[in-house]
């Protein structure tokens, strides 16, 4: 009897557990446009708009924008900084109607060094400043996150690619460092000309108690204004 009462016991966390693995899997779809302003080849401007949902659906989980300054010190090297606008809904509910606004100020450091067989090592470090508003389901806070990534780039041909990429966040806030999340990407894209390419993949984010999947899609048009326009 007391075996069968283990047994039952055993089997009944198990079940809570996969239970509670199931339901905290939350589904995205990401949708992004980038028209980075080319001003020469040291200085850019970069600028994207994206839209995330509330799972396969065509509700809104995120809306986000972002803008800054590039400097590329040499053709390996660049830092960038700029300022962040999102929209997050409060939960991952349809029927959660408050979205949190979040103004945030970015800086990083970007590298990438060519590999044999047409592979391209990236890494970026980026430090992100983020300032939450008070809404009616959560109080007004601050925190700074830390983001490390890293990814290779394969050209498949003049006009492919594929990229695999690891990135890890850790952040500060109410006086605490803590894991923020890690993701893992995977994408394939396409280069329509020399100034413009669209690109589809995915990426698995690990959070404390949750497991996100985001199937992502982006659309990207450089805008030249000085005269070198296909380098």
């Amino acid at each position: 009897m007391k075996l069968i009462y283990r047994s039952r016991t055993i089997l009944t966390i198990l079940m809570a557990i996969k239970t509670q693995y199931i339901f905290s899997q939350e589904k995205i779809i990401w949708t992004s446009v980038s028209t980075p302003l080319r001003f020469s080849q040291k200085l850019q401007a970069p600028i994207d708009f994206s839209y995330r949902t509330l799972g396969f659906t065509t509700s809104a989980y995120q809306y986000t924008f972002r803008g800054g300054v590039r400097w590329n010190f040499t053709p390996s090297w660049s830092t960038s900084a700029g300022i962040a606008r999102f929209l997050t809904r409060n939960s991952f509910k349809t029927s959660d109607e408050v979205f949190v606004p979040e103004f945030r100020v970015w800086q990083d450091v970007f590298s990438e060094k060519k590999l044999r067989h047409q592979f391209t090592l990236q890494n970026r470090l980026r430090i992100e400043e983020r300032f939450f508003d008070a809404t009616s389901a959560s109080a007004k806070y601050t925190a700074i996150r830390l983001r490390y990534r890293i990814g290779v780039v394969k050209l498949l041909h003049e006009k492919y690619k594929v990229q695999l990429a690891e990135e890890y966040m850790e952040h500060y806030s109410f006086d605490r460092f803590s894991f923020q999340q890690n993701r893992v990407y995977v994408s394939g894209g396409l280069f329509l000309d020399a100034l413009t390419q669209i690109e589809a993949g995915y990426i698995l984010s690990r959070i404390p108690g949750i497991t996100r999947h985001y199937i992502t899609f982006s659309f990207q048009r450089i805008i030249v204004f000085h005269a070198n326009r296909n380098r």
